[in-house]
């Protein structure tokens, strides 16, 4: 059976030798689209210059030829595809999601919808599409047979996006009937937080432990299932420590930067975002760094520094810039798939995911009494969303209330 075609994304290609010149080349990122291969130039210090060149080589990839300015009001002449790629290719910043999946959930929304017109984009059409992506395997395990098949809510959050570039390409050329995008219904959040004693067996398979589920004993990996799950070890500290969004946290770099998040040990802070990035509803304010973590945080950067030195003894440009990296190179795509290993290792529950530890750590604030206000800051939450989902954990929750009952 043929392996699935994974679509256009971002691949780092480790330096080679020039076969004509003998020279050394350096790291940089391509693009990889089935056979084709194409280099942005972008090493690894430049992933969101390289995110942008993949933006733009989907935008290209995909989209119509140009109308003349009558037609582009009139949904029966106007393409799917050429509203997603003027979408992909202005309003990716504004994107509640990572920039990788993102780009990902857009072109899923080509493959589908690319030769139909906006006129074509009604409930049915919709529910079939949502069919069509519950139907198909989840693209990040390797056997189609195998692989769990896309969640509705997946399909839901790329037909937010369909109908968020309607409304992006509407507020330009107002067309003369918008069509409305049928979403399926949205699941209820758990918002579930695991214990002390979860977190320590999470982290310990973090480690390189595994738990036998029959005598209770850990077992160690061997040295190379230790070394590929580093990463992993120091995404679930941050995560516990700091409640950071997983995306945001993945993205932290040793040096300041203008559109990336960032650690300063001096300081003792995380900027969760880039110097030059603007605010969004998701907000990413300054945290300062436990006393513990801005430990770790100070021993992984001595690693990486005697890392660094090591790798540029044969590769004199190497730059080990990422705090959270796969054996130096910068992590570009989802880490569930790591982080689901680690919580079978553990013995935890399925159902936990990466933001799992943002919820972890708004709770266990809530149980030690912080102040409200204190604590949404800490988090980049608003005090309404805190109250409502995480302050029964208070052990003053109405306290006021059942003395008064008494």
């Amino acid at each position: 059976m043929p392996r699935r075609a994974k679509g256009p994304r971002l691949y780092l290609r480790r330096g080679r030798i020039d076969r004509r010149s003998g020279s050394a080349l350096p790291d940089v990122y391509v693009i990889r689209d089935g056979a084709v291969e194409v280099s942005t130039g972008c090493g690894p210090d430049r992933l969101p210059d390289a995110e942008r060149a993949l933006a733009a080589y989907l935008a290209e990839k995909f989209t119509a030829p140009v109308l003349k300015a009558d037609s582009r009001r009139d949904p029966d002449q106007v393409f799917v595809a050429e509203v997603l790629a003027l979408y992909v290719q202005d309003h990716k910043d504004s994107s509640r999601l990572d920039r990788a999946t993102f780009q990902r959930f857009a072109a899923n929304l080509v493959a589908w919808w690319g030769e139909r017109r906006l006129s074509d984009v009604k409930r049915s059409t919709c529910q079939a599409y949502a069919k069509h992506r519950q139907a198909q395997p989840d693209a990040r395990y390797k056997d189609p047979l195998t692989a769990p098949r896309v969640s509705s809510e997946t399909a839901r959050r790329e037909l937010e996006i369909l109908s968020a570039a309607i409304g992006y390409w509407h507020g330009e050329d107002t067309l003369t009937t918008r069509p409305i995008v049928w979403l399926p219904d949205k699941p209820e959040s758990p918002r579930d937080a695991l214990t002390r004693a979860q977190a320590a067996r999470l982290l310990k398979a973090a480690l390189g432990y595994r738990n036998d589920p029959e005598t209770g004993a850990w077992k160690r990996l061997g040295p190379s299932a230790v070394a590929n799950r580093r990463h992993l070890r120091r995404f679930v500290l941050i995560g516990l420590y700091t409640g950071t969004r997983h995306s945001a946290s993945k993205a932290v770099l040793w040096e300041e930067s203008l559109l990336q998040a960032w650690v300063d040990l001096d300081k003792g802070m995380i900027y969760r975002r880039g110097r030059g990035e603007r605010e969004t509803t998701k907000r990413r304010p300054v945290v300062r760094l436990p006393r513990r973590l801005l430990a770790h945080m100070r021993r992984w950067r001595r690693m990486d520094a005697e890392r660094e030195a090591e790798i540029r003894e044969t590769d004199p440009d190497f730059h080990l810039v990422s705090v959270i990296h796969h054996g130096g190179a910068p992590i570009t795509g989802k880490i569930r798939t790591g982080f689901e290993g680690i919580v079978r290792d553990a013995g935890l529950p399925e159902e936990v995911t990466p933001h799992w530890l943002r919820h972890t750590a708004a709770t266990w604030l809530m149980e030690a009494g912080v102040d409200m206000w204190e604590a949404a800051a800490y988090l980049g939450m608003t005090v309404q969303t805190l109250e409502k989902h995480y302050a029964h954990h208070r052990p003053d929750y109405q306290a006021a209330a059942l003395g008064a009952i008494r």
